[in-house]
């Protein structure tokens, strides 16, 4: 198994209900890796081109005073998590864009993992990306832990890696892995198909070997099954319902980079509607794990 380590993990947080869920996941995760926490506030930074009252305008709190009022909260916070779990954290404000300042500065401090709350969506239809949590999924190069629900014990136990007929990454079966292994985890390789024809489920087992093989080679506890549904992200979804899985680990596409706006579908719906965590893990060229001419595997 490639050696990966996850030593510096970013929780941005708003200060909302799903935000301390976040926190806790992290904490937890952190203690078990014996990781470095870096607490993030972003002050989304408003251009006023014109206010008619500037006495409404003076009632507002300056930028100062909220950077000042933000750190007082993640230094609480940092305490917090120092008493109750053991971990020591490092508190960042800034101001800006909220997406980008959370990818740029986990790019430039070579942040390994990023947790996030999200309120999640309603509807199984949703194209254009609007939330902060989506943005950073889109974008991000480091993998994403997003979660909108908090679980009823620390770590994992079952994590579900739902292979398709899309390009994926060594990356996600690799991160899947470690923490599987952390964990004393089951591993759920999941083959997912719209249809039962016949060369499709020969390619899609052909990408199910291959990351059976990688799994099997860390001597890591799994089980393999197929699922067909019309929806892949609903029967997932399902899957993960069904067999107390507490863990999702996807693929965001490469291509995502280009609009900085959308994800693939299948991630989209995944990272919206799931009320267990989500792990994304960005697919580039140089990650793909080839089982045979023409194909990729997740």
């Amino acid at each position: 198994m490639e050696k990966i380590k996850i030593d510096k993990i970013l929780v941005p947080t708003d200060f909302s209900e799903t935000s301390e869920i976040a926190l806790s996941e992290a904490a937890s995760l952190a203690k078990a890796l014996k990781a470095e926490v870096t607490l993030m506030h972003s002050i989304e930074t408003v251009e006023y081109n014109y206010i008619a009252d500037t006495r409404l305008l003076a009632s507002y709190p300056s930028v100062d005073q909220l950077q000042g009022m933000a750190i007082e909260k993640l230094d609480k916070i940092g305490k917090d998590l120092k008493k109750q779990y053991g971990i020591k954290s490092t508190s960042i404000v800034t101001t800006g864009h909220v997406h980008s300042e959370i990818v740029d500065y986990a790019k430039a401090n070579n942040i390994d993992l990023i947790i996030m709350g999200t309120h999640g969506a309603s509807g199984f239809i949703e194209v254009f990306i609007g939330s902060n949590v989506q943005r950073v999924v889109t974008l991000s190069d480091v993998p994403v832990l997003t979660m909108q629900r908090r679980g009823d014990k620390e770590g994992f136990k079952n994590i579900l890696i739902p292979i398709d007929d899309s390009m994926h990454s060594r990356e996600k079966v690799n991160i899947a892995m470690v923490l599987a292994k952390l964990f004393n985890a089951e591993i759920h390789i999941t083959g997912l198909s719209e249809s039962k024809d016949k060369e499709e489920l020969r390619e899609l087992k052909i990408k199910i070997a291959t990351v059976e093989d990688l799994v099997k080679a860390a001597k890591l506890k799994y089980v393999t099954t197929y699922e067909y549904g019309d929806s892949l992200a609903e029967t997932a979804l399902n899957y993960a319902t069904k067999n107390n899985c507490d863990l999702i680990v996807i693929n965001t596409g490469h291509e995502s980079k280009i609009t900085g706006q959308f994800l693939g579908l299948f991630a989209q719906q995944i990272v919206n509607h799931s009320k267990i965590p989500v792990l994304s893990v960005k697919t580039t060229i140089d990650s793909l794990i080839i089982t045979a001419p023409g194909y990729g595997i997740s």
